[in-house]
């Protein structure tokens, strides 16, 4: 079972890793403030749209900004991934709901975007993997944006897992702290900002971003 959590802060720590072990470990985690859902196919992913089996996300937002537990199922053995942050504050500019990812990256100060590093891992020998992550408001470190987390309760989430593919061991700690080691430059979807196209080292898999988890404003 892989693990990472980020942004650590006393009442984070105990919160989340208090999710962590209910969605590794509990097939139904019921929690009264938090928002739980599958985890879901892309379409870049090669398999059809929708629900992953055995799956679950957990989302909990509040004044203390935000955290999330992910259970993945239905990944690459051995590969690396990454989990992200996107966090859009003002979704009323997007034409989809939830916002689509090229709403979000072309613009991200029209969106007033969030998006950062949440977690990242190597996926275990079954296809799965758990990682969990908090996200304080305020400045936000690796952000892709120059904007700030201020609006947590009000904002739109997502969490893609993007794959880097199998663990290259010159490049693994590019690999797990950005999202482009380990990609070729025909791979990285050309409406990302600058700052992700420029951070981690080059490498010769078609990554993609799989699965993940939306929550609109509303839900």
């Amino acid at each position: 079972m892989n693990f990472q959590l980020r942004r650590y802060s006393s009442f984070a720590v105990f919160r989340v890793l208090g999710w962590f072990f209910l969605v590794a470990f509990t097939a139904q985690p019921s929690l009264a403030d938090a928002i739980t859902k599958p985890m879901s196919w892309t379409p870049d992913s090669g398999m059809s749209p929708g629900p992953v089996e055995g799956t679950s996300a957990i989302l909990e937002k509040g004044d203390f900004g935000a955290a999330m537990a992910i259970k993945s199922s239905g990944l690459t053995p051995g590969d690396v991934v990454t989990v992200w942050w996107v966090v859009i504050q003002n979704a009323s500019v997007c034409k989809a709901i939830p916002c689509t990812p090229i709403e979000t990256m072309q613009d991200g100060k029209l969106s007033d975007s969030v998006v950062t590093l949440a977690a990242s891992g190597v996926v275990g020998g079954d296809g799965t993997i758990s990682l969990a992550s908090y996200l304080p408001t305020g400045e936000v470190e690796g952000n892709f944006f120059d904007t700030t987390f201020h609006s947590p309760e009000s904002a739109e989430y997502h969490l893609p897992i993007h794959n880097h593919g199998p663990v290259d061991p010159d490049i693994l700690d590019d690999m797990l702290s950005s999202f482009r080691a380990g990609c070729t430059d025909e791979s990285i979807p050309e409406y990302y900002p600058q700052t992700a196209l420029s951070d981690g080292a080059k490498g010769n898999f078609e990554c993609k971003t799989v699965q993940v988890a939306a929550f609109p404003e509303h839900e």
